[in-house]
């Protein structure tokens, strides 16, 4: 129901009851014992509610651990579709910030279909984080709920180290000395560790994005990624899969893969937000390569020589650009490769993409409608074991008997699994391939388990006599694991949660600037719990 036309509807029932109530009464009372009578007092009005036709839920979390920020978050939607989007309270809106780490995108029109999709690029950022973002495409009303993880500088998760510094500039915004600033991210027994640097050289001249010179003292961070670690790699902006504006060959708007050898993101930003966006010379960005690190495009490991591919990311804009290529050179007993930059980005140090890539698709049968999985799509390096990364992930939880699962890959060795949300990600059904181009089929049969069912109610803030019964996305799992189990959509406050093991401890929570929660055991599969939340005073509906 449109929240506008239910407001509207009570307020003239509302009227009515007032004016009918009054007129039975005035045969009886005098006027003024009339004025002490409260019509309403008791009354309840329920509304359901739904901002758009369409709609998508996320959260932003802390790559290190897991959870869902608890800080004021800077969000830019963008891409084809983003004129079309609304929040939750129906405003419509592309750049706002949000209280907390909970994001909710209506979308108005048309609902997208598998064959008119809409698509959406969501860039978020956050104080003290490095921004980052993700691609939807929307197929259906209600869409399965993404996860935006963001590294948190002074709190870095494996495979990811930090450093800052500053950088002096003059009057003129010329630096005054030589600058080199390192870090090497953490070793592990699977992961070797990767030194990292940028060198600024005297007399440059660092300027703003207006051509303003940014002057005297620069806070500068540099935040080293490996692309070894698969917790780095879960936080590399835009995914794995994330389109490129423009690749080597000068083509637009190109999928594919992205293979990172490493990732690093480089902020300069004084207190008064004013941010260093460009350099008079080129400033030298040094990674050094891994040993044994595999060229899918040699097939072989890289060595000396071996061109490799550099893309910058805006932090502002999500959108990842090929820059350059370079060249991997020898250091001592080490490889490493130089890039020049003269603008400051986000910047990766890449295999090279290739050019071609097919469409897979696979069709997983067996689930029950709106039992919740989470999926991989694993690309090895060579043959189908040994080393190897997840290239995409996610939650499912459509009502309906098949699941489609669609990706652009290029030529490669790829494993696809569907795993339990509720049960630690074990692998419920897999399928390896190489080159899986085209349709592939993979049954699952779940385990034997129960349903909780569940009521979703917001009740006002300021007190109003109003229940609300949103359509929203639940997260769920065990207590403590909420962020990585399974989601669920609730149509008008009713839904199930499926597939949740007897006798075990659950926690299932809803988002609306901040978090809800409530905790329940698995005793009595056919009770109804409810799942209440809080909607601020403001908000359209309890301001009415």
């Amino acid at each position: 129901m449109n929240h506008f036309a239910s407001a509207s509807s009570w307020s003239f029932l509302k009227a009515l009851f007032i004016l009918t109530t009054v007129g039975l009464a005035v045969g009886c009372q005098e006027i003024s014992d009339i004025k002490n009578i409260d019509p309403l007092k008791g009354v309840v009005f329920k509304l359901n509610y739904q901002p758009a036709k369409a709609q998508v839920q996320g959260l932003v979390v802390d790559a290190k651990t897991g959870m869902p920020l608890d800080i004021p978050i800077q969000v830019s939607i963008q891409g084809k579709d983003a004129g079309r989007t609304v929040t939750f309270d129906g405003k419509a809106l592309t750049t706002y910030t949000a209280p907390k780490g909970d994001l909710f995108i209506g979308l108005k029109g048309e609902v997208p279909t598998a064959t008119a999709p809409a698509e959406l690029r969501v860039v978020v950022n956050a104080a003290g984080y490095v921004a980052s973002g993700v691609n939807l495409t929307l197929k259906r009303a209600l869409n399965d709920a993404f996860i935006i993880r963001l590294v948190k500088i002074m709190a870095t998760p494996a495979g990811v180290a930090a450093k800052v510094d500053e950088v002096t500039a003059s009057a003129a915004g010329v630096l005054t000395v030589d600058k080199l600033i390192q870090v090497t991210t953490p070793a592990s027994a699977s992961v070797a560790s990767m030194a990292m640097s940028v060198f600024f050289s005297a007399g440059t001249v660092v300027k703003d994005s207006k051509g303003q010179p940014v002057t005297g003292k620069i806070p500068t961070s540099l935040v080293a990624y490996s692309g070894q670690s698969q917790e780095a790699l879960q936080a590399f902006p835009g995914g794995l899969n994330a389109p490129v504006a423009k690749d080597v060959q000068g083509r637009t708007d190109i999928k594919g893969i992205f293979d990172p050898i490493g990732f690093v993101a480089i902020d300069m930003k004084k207190s008064t937000n004013q941010a260093v966006s460009a350099f008079s010379k080129p400033v030298t960005l040094q990674m050094s390569i891994p040993a044994n690190r595999f060229n899918s495009s040699t097939g072989q490991p890289v060595k000396e020589g071996d061109r490799l591919e550099v893309y910058s990311y805006s932090e502002t804009t999500g959108v990842w650009t090929f820059e350059r290529e370079v060249l991997a050179e020898r250091k001592g007993n080490d490889l490493m490769a130089n890039v020049p930059i003269n603008h400051l980005s986000y910047y990766a140090l890449t295999i090279p993409r290739t050019s071609t890539t097919c469409r897979v698709t696979y069709t997983v049968r067996g689930l029950p409608e709106g039992y919740s999985v989470n999926y991989t799509l694993r690309k090895f390096d060579q043959g189908l074991s040994g080393s190897s990364v997840v290239v995409s992930s996610g939650n499912s939880s459509d009502n309906t008997a098949d699941r489609v699962f669609e990706f652009d890959v290029p030529a490669g060795n790829y494993e696809f699994s569907i795993l339990d949300p509720v049960s630690n990600n074990d692998v419920m059904s897999s399928t390896k391939a190489t080159n899986p181009c085209g349709a592939i089929s993979l049954n699952v049969t779940p385990p034997a388990r129960v349903d909780a069912s569940f009521t979703v109610r917001a009740k006002c803030e300021n007190g109003n006599n109003i229940e609300v019964y949103p359509t929203v996305t639940i997260f769920y799992g065990e207590v403590g694991k909420a962020y990585s189990g399974g989601s669920a959509s609730f149509v008008n406050g009713k839904g199930v949660l499926k597939g949740l093991k007897p006798n075990a401890k659950y926690q299932a929570c809803i988002h609306y600037e901040g978090e809800y929660c409530v905790e329940f055991t698995m005793t009595d599969a056919s009770s109804e719990r409810t799942l209440d939340y809080i909607l601020k005073a403001n908000s359209p509906t309890c301001n009415n």
